[in-house]
């Protein structure tokens, strides 16, 4: 398989070698059986050198007469001519889920960095309309002091 991107060269070799690994479940026995290598299988011997320009690696499957008899033909030539638009799609969510995690810590570091700056102490507002001053530990102690 091969994409443009490095990142999503990156998540599609990830995501194969766990979609190989998902097959070994209990409940997708009948499943056909997947292989990935980084390098092209023995049956590609022959294919000319730009065809084998993968850099996500070569995924093979193992079709049994089982899985094309009867009406199982259609989905399994489906299944097969659009694993590449499945492997894109779960790549391209999973980048737009690490940006949305990635998003959400630099803003609560942000925050941090922000709670954390010394001076500027502005007076704030209760809920019922009372203004108040935040105090420090010191001042907070010497306050219940007296």
């Amino acid at each position: 398989m091969r994409f443009k991107d490095s990142v999503d060269t990156a998540f599609a070799t990830s995501f194969l070698q766990e979609f190989v690994e998902a097959r070994r479940a209990a409940g997708l026995n009948n499943a056909p059986p997947c292989l990935w290598s980084p390098t092209p299988p023995l049956e590609l011997n022959e294919a000319p050198a730009e065809a084998l320009s993968a850099n996500a690696g070569f995924v093979s499957f193992v079709i049994f007469p089982r899985h094309v008899e009867g009406k199982k033909l259609d989905r399994t030539v489906w299944n097969l001519s659009t694993f590449h638009a499945y492997v894109s799609y779960h790549v391209k969510c999973s980048e737009g889920f690490m940006h949305t995690r990635m998003r959400r810590r630099v803003e609560s570091l942000i925050q941090a960095l922000d709670r954390a700056k010394p001076g500027g102490e502005e007076k704030k507002k209760s809920p019922n309309s009372r203004s108040f001053k935040r105090l420090s530990l010191s001042e907070a102690r010497a306050n219940s002091i007296s």
